[in-house]
């Protein structure tokens, strides 16, 4: 192997294993993950952005999201309304849901949000990172957290 082919397999190696690391451990307790990722504590407004976020969480592809002021046929149907998951879920089952949905259902279609395997046609520069941080996911489980009523 040519040194520059060398050194760029070390540079993707040592990026997949730092992104890979970032979520991990993920330490269940029942049906969730009772410490928040990495000690990280979340943030409501930015996890909003989060879920809300084409290009981020993308919750609306699947789940009907109070916060859209879009057209709910736009909404996804295939994940269950995210109106008041924040009554219904605490927020460490909401955290093992997002971090790692097939640890409690092997068939969900659910995506492993903080897990790196199992992922086909990966974007190419995205290869060994999970889908989002610890960090994204602690401002998510923040925001879902919030929604306790039908219009929250």
């Amino acid at each position: 192997m040519r040194s520059a082919e060398a050194l760029l397999l070390t540079i993707l190696l040592s990026h997949a294993a730092t992104a890979a690391a970032d979520c991990a451990p993920l330490e269940f307790e029942g049906d969730g993950i009772p410490a928040p990722l990495l000690g990280l504590e979340g943030d409501a407004e930015r996890g909003r952005e989060v879920a809300t976020s084409t290009d981020r969480g993308d919750c609306a592809i699947c789940h009907a999201l109070p916060v859209l002021a879009q057209d709910p046929r736009f909404h996804g149907n295939i994940g269950s309304p995210l109106h008041g998951v924040g009554a219904r879920l605490t927020a460490a089952q909401l955290r093992a849901r997002i971090a790692a949905p097939k640890r409690l259902d092997p068939h969900t279609v659910m995506p492993a949000y903080c897990e790196t395997g199992h992922r086909w046609r990966v974007a190419s520069d995205r290869v060994g990172e999970p889908i989002l941080t610890a960090g994204e996911i602690e401002d998510l489980v923040a925001w879902l957290a919030t929604l306790r009523g039908d219009r929250s």
